[in-house]
């Protein structure tokens, strides 16, 4: 994976010298215009590479179900835009300005979002970016800080993802709508409402990327921040709204549902890779595996190397074959 990596660092760098991709990358716009080129020039190699290199190490069902896909995928993405991945000490340097109406829980409302970072540039623009498998229809959106959200609103003791006696609580969508029915009964769900749209338009403000992982085919979904908060916004207008949007809690993360989202989506890229089989790819594929091959070959027996060379050679022929296709 090393090796493809650092081809990848080379087709990018290709690829901006081209102003194919942009040099200070500042909005998800550019990450969309970016994979939409691709599309439109499926046949050209850095296509064919970068296709190759998602669908065998991030979308096939032989990696797909692995967490570590979802790093992978993080990794591409910030070598590709030239980013960098983002970890705990990087998140710490995230500085942002909260409102005054979070006075006295600023830090936690801070580190809420700082954690929805994955990929950080230069410029200080960073990017989430969420990856699932086909059937997983829920995304872990991340800290939702509830001990602020659900503050002065009389339900302390429901906050818990067990059941109550009266069953209420936030562990699941009929727990939760116990919960804001208690809510509007104790309290005033406006008042609810008012501070979840004032939490939204803070901590999901990044940019989001979304992908769907489904063998040959991956799902690309591009939402910009401003989106994320007005969706939040408009399905938080009353109790079952929001519950068509919002799954539950899980410890301090909030999740909601992946096909009410995507419903709202603007810009959407479904990558097909079923093509790759019949593509140069193949030769490229065997083109490493027996250079890779011929190391070992050559060390362990010097009179091989004439047999290694012409296998070589016959791949070269058919890149030959293929080459005005793929410039």
């Amino acid at each position: 994976m090393f090796k493809e990596l650092q081809t990848i660092k080379i087709i990018s760098d290709y690829l901006r010298d081209k102003h194919i991709i942009s040099t200070n990358l500042s909005s998800i716009s550019g990450v969309y215009h970016f994979f939409n080129h691709l599309q439109d020039n499926k046949n050209k190699f850095y296509t064919l590479y970068l296709y190759n290199y998602l669908y065998h190490f991030i979308s096939s069902d032989e990696v797909a179900k692995r967490k570590t896909s979802a790093r992978v995928f993080e990794d591409l993405l910030a070598i590709i835009f030239n980013g960098e991945v983002a970890d705990t000490q990087q998140r710490k340097n995230l500085n942002f300005e909260v409102s005054d109406y979070f006075l006295n829980v600023k830090d936690k409302i801070a580190s809420n979002r700082r954690e929805k970072a994955d990929i950080i540039f230069a410029n200080h623009y960073s990017l989430s970016v969420k990856t699932l498998i086909q059937k997983n229809t829920e995304i872990n959106m991340g800290s939702f800080e509830k001990r602020v959200l659900f503050d002065s609103l009389k339900v302390d003791n429901y906050l818990s993802e067990r059941k109550s006696s009266d069953g209420a609580g936030i562990g699941s969508k009929p727990q939760f709508l116990k919960l804001l029915g208690l809510i509007d009964t104790l309290s005033s769900f406006n008042a609810f409402r008012e501070k979840f749209n004032q939490m939204v338009e803070f901590i999901y403000s990044d940019d989001l990327l979304l992908s769907i992982k489904d063998d040959e085919k991956m799902e690309l979904y591009f939402f910009s921040g401003a989106e994320i908060v007005k969706i939040f916004k408009e399905y938080s207008q009353n109790k079952e709204s929001f519950l068509n949007l919002i799954n539950r809690y899980e410890g301090n993360s909030l999740r909601i549902d992946r096909n009410a989202l995507i419903k709202e989506c603007k810009q959407k890229i479904i990558l097909d890779f079923s093509y790759l089989e019949n593509s140069v790819m193949q030769y490229v594929n065997q083109f490493d595996h027996k250079l890779h091959t011929a190391y070992f070959k050559y060390f362990t027996n010097q009179n091989i190397k004439r047999e290694v060379f012409l296998e070589l050679e016959n791949l070269f022929f058919e890149f030959d074959k293929n080459f005005k296709e793929l410039i």
